[in-house]
């Protein structure tokens, strides 16, 4: 048994960790003998652990059989089931290969199954299982065996469908797995009887106290302990489920209810034995280990207190010397600390002193940037101005032979602003008086590759007072000289036209600035005031 559960193991995904006592060696014999006989069924009756699926799994592979189980999911109902039992029977029925269908009692989503179970028990076949399509092919396959075989027989489909559930009858054998407990079981075995009459029964009684010490002892062995020690575990693992077993007989004499005491509970028991050791043993690991850690470090600290008391005893020297003079050092202090405080009554009069020069400077600089809250907006609408001038601009005003007054009128005023001279011309209007004439000396001036880059470096804080009351007498009072106007010409000028009238904006609320700077605070930083290009 033990060479076949090894060989099953090996090939099986999921390994079964069997103890192969008496108890188990006669249910895996039985059941291995119904199912190598002719029509062998079994109905395998048992509570649920006893472990029914285990040994029909090991019978079946004992006897070479495929073994064949459904897959229950949340979406397998009767359809699903009516595929499986279609792809088992032409397992067994063409193919000819022994097929084992292993089934338990959990895997009954539908009474319709046990149905039809009991019509393959009974008659090896179920009623409209196949469709047209599916027993024609079914019957052709069935044809071809009597010439693989080199006998004659009857190629009738009657004939030759009952050859296939020959054939099914032969190769499928039926394994139930049922529990006693509750009525389903006995409504199943009175509405379905072949259950009883094609099945052999084997019922799983409990396990004896034998099976109980041999499961008990191979579970045990892997634990750390003693030999004594696991055979008294044993003995006491056996006790608690044989006395829960009659406390529970008990209960239902007094109280009529049932508590089912399964093999599964006795190997959860084992299961908790050995957890439950585990912990204990790495608890006592840990405060073991604790316990010696804490030895090393209070040796470690009783070395180290040692050392401390020598070093110690050799500083006592210097730490008197250190004491006195700690003590001339504070006497030092207290005399120093009457002067402290005599020179903090002269800084606390500065420190006022400072605040009202801070005040008077918040004061004069929140007065500037009042002021200079008019010229600012004004200076960055000029600079923009200027910015969306491109060289291109400047050369189609320079190229103007005949350029509007508004074009004459803005350049007249830059080129008063640069401070350059007019030429002195003959009136074109013919009154014979002589005028003076800044066209020339603007297309000189246009011509000036640097001509916007000295627009934008020009020293607005230090403008001739001469130029500006020019440009204030002359040109700012003048209608035609206004931006808008301007663009209608030239939109060249019109930016020109925007730095002339933002420098004299500038000027203007410079020379009311200009005065508080020197009234400014040393302590305070001194505002300066920035053209941003």
């Amino acid at each position: 048994m033990n060479h076949y559960l090894k060989e099953y193991n090996m090939l099986s995904r999921v390994p079964m960790s069997l103890v192969m006592f008496k108890f188990v060696i006669e249910h895996i014999s039985r059941i291995s003998r119904i199912l190598q006989q002719d029509n062998g069924h079994v109905l395998l009756v048992a509570v649920g652990g006893s472990g029914r699926q285990s040994c029909s799994k090991l019978a079946c592979h004992m006897a070479e059989y495929h073994l064949y189980q459904i897959e229950i999911s949340g979406n397998y109902g009767f359809n699903e089931w009516r595929d499986d039992v279609r792809s088992l029977m032409k397992k067994a029925g063409v193919e000819g290969k022994p097929q084992v269908f292993l089934l338990s009692d959990s895997q009954i989503k539908d009474e319709a199954f046990v149905e039809d179970i009991n019509m393959i028990l009974n008659t090896g076949d179920v009623p409209n299982l196949y469709p047209g399509d599916e027993k024609a092919d079914i019957l052709d396959k069935m044809t071809q065996l009597p010439k693989d075989s080199g006998k004659k027989g009857d190629t009738t489909p009657l004939a030759l469908f009952n050859l296939f559930i020959e054939r099914v009858k032969s190769n499928l054998h039926v394994a139930l797995a049922m529990s006693p407990i509750g009525d389903a079981f006995k409504n199943r075995i009175r509405m379905f009887p072949s259950l009883i009459n094609c099945c052999t029964i084997d019922w799983f009684t409990a396990w004896p106290d034998d099976a109980l010490e041999k499961v008990a002892e191979a579970f045990l062995k892997t634990v750390d302990i003693s030999d004594e020690m696991k055979e008294k575990s044993v003995t006491i693992c056996k006790e608690f489920h044989t006395t829960v077993k009659e406390a529970s007989g008990e209960y239902f004499l007094k109280l009529k209810r049932k508590n089912y005491v399964t093999p599964t509970s006795y190997l959860e028991l084992i299961k908790t034995f050995q957890s439950l050791h585990a912990l204990k043993v790495e608890q006592i690991t840990t405060l073991r280990m604790r316990y010696e850690v804490g030895l090393e470090k209070l040796d470690f600290a009783a070395g180290q207190v040692a050392v401390m008391q020598e070093e110690l005893n050799a500083l006592q020297p210097e730490l008197v010397k250190t004491s006195e003079e700690t003590e001339k050092l504070m006497v030092k202090i207290e005399q120093d600390t009457v002067i402290v405080e005599a020179k903090k009554e002269i800084v606390a009069a500065d420190e006022a002193s400072a605040n009202e020069a801070a005040a008077a400077a918040q004061a004069i600089k929140d007065d500037c940037e009042s002021d200079l809250a008019e010229a600012i907006p004004a200076l960055e609408a000029a600079v923009q101005a200027l910015d969306t001038l491109k060289p291109s601009d400047i050369t189609i005003v320079k190229s103007m032979r005949n350029p509007p007054s508004g074009v004459k009128l803005v350049m007249e005023a830059v080129c008063v602003m640069k401070g350059i001279k007019s030429e002195r011309k003959p009136d074109p209007s013919g009154s014979g008086k002589m005028i003076d004439d800044y066209w020339g000396p603007s297309q000189k001036l246009l011509g000036d590759l640097r001509f916007l880059e000295s627009l934008k470096a020009y020293d607005k804080d230090n403008i001739p007072p001469a130029i500006m009351k020019r440009i204030r007498e002359k040109y700012i009072p003048d209608r035609e000289f206004d931006p808008n106007v301007i663009k209608a010409s030239s939109s060249a000028c019109e930016g020109l036209c925007k730095w002339v009238r933002a420098m004299e904006v500038y000027d203007r609320v410079n020379k009311i600035v200009a005065p508080k700077k020197p009234n400014t605070p040393k302590p305070k930083r001194n505002w300066q005031f920035k053209w941003i290009n």
